[in-house]
């Protein structure tokens, strides 16, 4: 374990995390001239991000089955393939369906193979259990990290050359890793750590898919990916809109929300540090206490002199929004590593592309019919404590195993 070889591993996912998701991401930038260059409503257009967001939980299955039947090499190059063919195609569309085919189901699709099915396969082959928490962790903050160098790349790219051809920069960024993954030594890497070795060996091939989706663990993970992914995503898509409605001003709202989401991928790293050090269901309830008590901070925040319950929302929810992702991850890998793995935690991770879709939409149905915000705050808070009481037994149940 004294090699770089784990770590620059862990480099490698983040990289592909960076070219799949932040690049995915960064379709909330491309809005406004997709908008224009359609002649289409604002919803038509955000349709395409959450359809994205689907595929990118509900085909984690086919990643989970392409992995354990064929290796990391093609998980990766198929991932990466469809992240540089989703961002070129796109560059080319004349209809809107094209762009639901190549950033919605495409880039989807790279999403879930480049993503947890990838990390939780590649790094819980090269970290012991007690350190597994942390380099999930960075993997998992690909995302947010990456958001702060691909969104600038992109808006300025939009503003002197287009978007087509900002899409087009996106797609070669992604088709230059492709060579690198090809003659990358995958033989030794899927051996993993020689020390891990006899470890994976005594446990055997793990449990079989039937066997997992017959017992309680298999359903609480997937439960807490679907619940937490509702209470985020039922309320973080409107908080901008909600600040505006009580006075704040916009520019100042927005920079609040880009601290927020500066502290998710601090928050993936440190909540993950705690649960490897300090316990993973003390750090579980810690997570889901701080986005509840975010969520409250919120809902107190009624016009231009409430700053301190606005940076508190930012500080609690936004440092804590990304944070179960690469706990869950951590049990799964934990309690299912074996020949079967990728297609068990391509079925928990179903949980949260449902869990974000039907949350976004949920939200902005809720607040139509009352006309206001409470309704979605209830549901928020509702959704996250469940999930914390269902991650929180899973993890108690591991630390029991562990002893």
């Amino acid at each position: 374990m004294g090699s770089v070889l784990p770590w620059a591993l862990v480099a490698l996912c983040f990289a592909l995390g960076v070219a799949s998701r932040a690049i995915s991401d960064t379709f909330v930038v491309f809005v406004p001239a997709l908008q224009g260059a359609f002649d289409a409503n604002r919803g038509s257009i955000t349709l395409i991000y959450s359809f994205a967001l689907l595929l990118g939980g509900t085909a984690a299955p086919i990643a989970g089955w392409i992995v354990d039947r064929f290796g990391l090499r093609t998980l990766t190059v198929v991932g990466i393939s469809a992240a540089a063919l989703a961002t070129a195609a796109s560059s080319q569309a004349t209809e809107l369906w094209h762009l639901y085919a190549s950033l919605g189901v495409l880039m989807g699709f790279s999403g879930a193979s480049l993503s947890g099915v990838l990390s939780s396969t590649l790094v819980g082959r090269w970290f012991p259990a007690n350190r597994l928490g942390v380099p999930l962790g960075v993997t998992w903050s690909a995302a947010g990290v990456g958001a702060m160098l691909t969104f600038p790349v992109a808006q300025h790219l939009i503003a002197t050359e287009g978007w087509r051809t900002a899409y087009l920069v996106f797609a070669a960024a992604s088709a230059s890793l492709i060579p690198v993954l090809l003659a990358l030594p995958w033989k030794r890497i899927e051996r993993g750590a020689p020390g891990l070795a006899p470890a994976r060996a005594a446990a055997g091939p793990g449990p079989t898919v039937g066997e997992a989706v017959r017992d309680w663990p298999f359903w609480a993970l997937t439960l807490s990916f679907g619940l937490t992914s509702v209470g985020i995503f039922a309320l973080a898509p409107q908080a901008m809109v909600y600040l505006l409605e009580r006075g704040i001003d916009g520019a100042y709202a927005a920079r609040a929300l880009a601290v927020a989401g500066l502290l998710t991928p601090l928050g993936m790293v440190g909540f993950s540090w705690l649960a490897d050090r300090g316990g993973r269901r003390r750090a579980a309830l810690l997570a889901y206490g701080c986005s509840i008590a975010g969520v409250g901070a919120l809902a107190l925040v009624q016009g231009p002199g409430d700053d301190l319950f606005l940076w508190l929302y930012v500080l609690l929810f936004g440092g804590s929004m990304g944070s179960r992702g690469p706990m869950i991850s951590t049990l799964a890998t934990l309690r299912y590593r074996g020949a079967h793995f990728g297609r068990i935690y391509g079925l928990i991770a179903i949980g949260m592309g449902l869990g974000g879709f039907f949350g976004a939409w949920i939200g902005g149905v809720l607040h139509d019919l009352t006309g206001g915000y409470a309704a979605v705050m209830v549901l928020s808070v509702t959704a996250l404590a469940i999930a914390a009481a269902s991650l929180g037994a899973e993890a108690g149940a591991r630390e029991r195993l562990s002893r």
